[in-house]
């Protein structure tokens, strides 16, 4: 009987039992002797949707069992499998013990199972869904056979996939829920740099080239918080953005793109996966006509690979021809700069990049100075024309023959011509060239500026939100604590009265007088209270309130003269008098 009572009272406290396959019994296990798995799916638990879990089980009871193994062969210690969740609301509920089929699993089996109970819930975060899917793909192959297992559709599967590359910054904006997944899924099929790139463009298209994605991210997480109207851009135009300005057209490419020895472990150009046209359904929907990389970080690896394989190979021409001397690496890129020299004045440092400027192309023979070199970069990079006269694009990789001395007499004119022939060849430090980034800048503020104008000539009437946010947005930039200490309810009425009311009106016209500028003026000498009380009469006066006279003393009050009393007649006694009274009030 105490054993029957012991089992009815754990039945009563675990809650609830649906009915169940036959096939499958269900235990009651003690709460005390489950414990989590390592390798549990489930990485975040929202708090919000806990409690709602608790509220659920608290009113209807345990519905579905947990899955749980026998943990190291011991029967008083259990794995749970799946149902995590239900788990921690039991802990919250002080439940005794949980209803659970108790499976013989290996390590796989038991991972496997937990992922896809895990898969079939509807509150899965996108990422976790993401890295759960990768993980059956490499346990079941095939997207198709995920989706057959967990319930979903190919597609759906397929496009929670694209999601296993983004890097951290992408995902930590998807999960501070900056993006949408739309987003994330035009981010995912870049390189990692263009990825961090276009994330910022996508938060702030004005963010500067040396603000990093991890600053812009904390500022638009700051801006989300004060303003819940913000919105990144929307995915239709980052699709726009990433069509015209991200990848590496592979017709630059200087390298056979049927070359798998290029970088080990790293596919050939041809079909590779960041290859556009090789990868239609990754990059079938976006707008771009050439094969393009969109992997800038492997373009450029597979671009230093090949200068260097040059490099051997033009050290393996120049032996027995010349001194055997180092190949110097050559830019397009142009500088003044002179290049640096050996330590003991015998020439130019041979293990230094030579830009445009500091060589001059040669033929074989022609002088003393001669080295082989091998270009490391394009001859159209920031359309500088450093290509001079010549209209095909030079590219990484070609072996050269230069000369580095500058006052080579051999190749006086050589050296004079690429002066005249590359007008990007100059000083960018110079006055004249901050001149010209001055007024060009200057020159694209004006068209801004233009643009903003012809904007807010449309503008007709100020939406009361949007005059809220803006009121809101001045009063953060003051300093809000001690603002609400200067003007109590400040904060309180600009949040919640209606922006036509009085007492909305009258609490953003106290922004007027916040600061610490006027305050400073009025605690300082005579001099500085008078050019306070100037400020103070001027920030009245836009709001249409006269106070040039607030400091003035009143004038003392004259006594005003008192008028002269006329004495009330007396009234008469006898009776003669009453008579004559009578008859003078009748006339």
């Amino acid at each position: 009987m105490m054993a029957v009572g012991k089992a009815l009272a754990i039945r009563e406290a675990s809650g609830v039992l649906a009915p169940t396959a036959a096939a499958e019994t269900v235990s009651l296990v003690f709460v005390e002797s489950l414990r989590i798995a390592p390798w549990n799916a489930r990485k975040t638990f929202d708090p919000q949707s806990l409690d709602g879990l608790v509220a659920s089980i608290a009113s209807q009871g345990l519905l579905a069992p947990l899955v749980v193994r026998e943990s190291d062969g011991d029967r008083n210690s259990y794995e749970i499998v799946a149902g995590h969740r239900r788990y921690r609301a039991a802990l919250k509920l002080n439940f005794i013990a949980v209803p659970c089929f108790v499976r013989k699993l290996s390590d796989d089996q038991a991972r496997e199972v937990g992922l896809v109970d895990n898969l079939q819930r509807e509150d899965v975060p996108a990422l976790e869904e993401a890295d759960a899917y990768n993980e059956l793909k490499q346990r079941l192959g095939t997207p198709a056979a995920i989706a057959a297992r967990v319930g979903k559709d190919v597609a759906y599967v397929t496009r929670r996939l694209q999601l296993v590359s983004l890097g951290e910054m992408p995902r930590k904006a998807l999960a501070e829920r900056l993006i949408t997944i739309d987003h994330a899924l035009l981010l995912a099929r870049l390189g990692p740099d263009e990825q961090d790139a276009n994330l910022k463009w996508a938060l702030d298209t004005n963010a500067g080239i040396k603000e990093s994605v991890e600053t812009t991210i904390a500022q638009r997480m700051q801006k989300r918080d004060r303003w819940a109207q913000w919105e990144p851009e929307s995915p239709l135009s980052l699709k726009n953005h990433i069509e015209e300005h991200v990848g590496r057209k592979l017709s630059r490419a200087p390298w056979d793109l049927e070359d798998a020895t290029l970088l080990r472990d790293v596919p050939r150009c041809a079909d590779c996966p960041s290859n556009t046209k090789a990868n239609d359904s990754l990059f079938g929907d976006l707008a771009i006509d050439e094969a393009t990389c969109e992997n800038g970080g492997c373009f450029d690896a597979k671009r230093a690979a090949f200068v260097q394989l040059q490099i051997v190979k033009a050290g393996a021409l120049q032996r027995g021809r010349t001194l055997g001397l180092p190949v110097l690496r050559i830019s397009w890129k142009p500088t003044t700069v002179k290049p640096r020299w050996e330590k003991d004045g015998s020439g130019p440092s041979l293990t230094q990049t030579f830009k445009r400027g500091q060589w001059v192309e040669a033929k074989a023979q022609s002088c003393e100075h001669l080295r082989a070199a091998v270009t490391v970069d394009w001859g159209d990079d920031a359309n500088r024309g450093c290509m001079g006269g010549s209209q095909k694009l030079r590219k990484p990789g070609e072996l050269l023959t230069v000369c580095v001395a500058a006052k080579c007499k051999a190749h006086a004119k050589d050296w004079e011509e690429t002066k005249k022939s590359s007008p990007g060849l100059r000083n960018e430090d110079s006055a004249a060239a901050r001149a010209e980034r001055e007024a060009d800048a200057k020159a694209e503020d004006a068209i801004r500026v233009a643009q903003v104008r012809k904007a807010l000539d449309r503008v007709e009437k100020l939406g009361g939100e949007l005059l809220r946010c803006i009121v809101l947005r001045a009063l953060d930039e003051y300093g809000p604590v001690e603002d609400d200490e200067r003007f109590p309810g400040l904060r309180k009425a600009i949040e919640t009265k209606k922006p036509d009311s009085p007492e909305f009106a009258r609490a953003a016209a106290c922004i007027l007088f916040i600061g610490d500028d006027a305050y400073d003026l009025w605690a300082g000498d005579d001099g500085k209270v008078e050019r306070g009380r100037k400020e103070f009469i001027a920030r009245l006066k836009v709001l249409g309130y006269d106070a040039s006279k607030a400091w003035d003393k009143p004038a003392e009050a004259k006594p005003t003269p008192k008028k002269a009393v006329k004495p009330a007649p007396k009234k008469p006694t006898s009776k003669p008098a009453k008579k004559a009274a009578k008859k003078g009030g009748r006339k």
